[in-house]
């Protein structure tokens, strides 16, 4: 077996497509649900193709990290009237979701030829702290807004998905505010950019994190990063900010139907506050289910502890 980090021939050992690191945070995610094959079952995402070297020493800092900035801010569960800020390292984050992308390529048989000896070299390279300009990550919230629970419909906070649709224009026409009656749009366009090679959707249980991965020869990179920070609910991360003040990306649609983005001015994000007024301002009992369920949800960890 080659590896598929150093290229050397040798014995292939398992390699979390998400880090255990990760997994560890959420014991209580003990079943893998895989949606491209329709199956469920006890054990953790893995592909086996990765030298121990490679596995243990030269890619394990990534998972270091990834578990450091993910119990730090994002273990928790946020309302859409929380203010989050974090500190990050941007080579790093760079560095963690290409590694999960590059993993996961692989274990769908995917063409990953993107990942190419330049990448690979920076995923192995600790040292190597500077980002790739070709690469662009956004960061945002994932938060419920809607009245159905979490765990109603799975309880599911780790997914992960391939080229995610990206809407360019609002999925609802227009709403009658006098009757309440919601007009679907006929004509909901996904927006394709120009140069773009592959793309990726991570959700962290409270954080939700966009992967673009560009033509390294684009003159389009600067252009579809305006239109990605300014049209989205996302914040564009840079080497340079090394803090930030993370939007609400989710609405009450997107947040349980995982792989869909609106732009900001989707009218389903007004859906939602509608939806709420209606509600008298809380969803009682959505937090009266939610309480309970966190109760069965210590069990379940202790139960499934890593």
């Amino acid at each position: 077996m080659k590896c598929a980090y150093c290229g050397k021939e040798t014995k292939g050992t398992k390699e979390h497509i998400i880090s255990s690191a990760i997994l560890d945070l959420f014991p209580e995610c003990y079943l893998t649900y895989d949606g491209l094959r329709k199956k469920v079952y006890k054990s953790d995402p893995m592909i086996k193709d990765v030298c121990a070297k490679c596995n243990n020493e030269r890619i394990s800092y990534i998972d270091s990290y990834a578990k450091k900035i993910i119990s730090q801010y994002f273990t928790q569960k946020y309302t859409d009237q929380d203010t989050v800020e974090i500190e990050y390292n941007y080579t790093m984050i760079q560095k963690m979701l290409l590694k999960y992308a590059f993993n996961d390529m692989r274990s769908h048989k995917d063409d990953y030829s993107y990942f190419d000896e330049e990448i690979l070299h920076f995923l192995m390279g600790e040292k190597d702290n500077v980002p790739k300009k070709y690469i662009t990550v956004l960061c945002g919230l994932a938060v419920n807004v809607s009245p159905v629970p979490d765990a109603l419909l799975g309880n599911l906070k780790l997914q992960w998905c391939k080229d995610p649709i990206i809407y360019s224009n609002s999925v609802i026409r227009n709403i009658d505010y006098e009757t309440g009656e919601i007009f679907l749009n006929d004509d909901v366009k996904k927006l394709c950019f120009d140069d773009l090679k592959l793309s990726y959707l991570f959700r962290f249980n409270s954080a939700q994190f966009l992967l673009m991965c560009w033509d390294k020869c684009s003159t389009k990179i600067r252009k579809n990063n305006i239109i990605l920070s300014f049209q989205y609910p996302y914040y564009l991360m840079k080497l340079e900010d090394k803090k930030a003040k993370l939007p609400v990306c989710t609405n009450g649609f997107n947040y349980h139907s995982f792989g869909f983005i609106n732009a900001k001015w989707d009218l389903l994000f007004e859906v939602d506050l509608m939806r709420l007024a209606a509600y008298g301002g809380e969803y009682k009992l959505k937090e009266i289910y939610e309480k309970e369920w966190e109760k069965e949800e210590e069990k379940i960890k202790k139960k499934y502890s890593r």
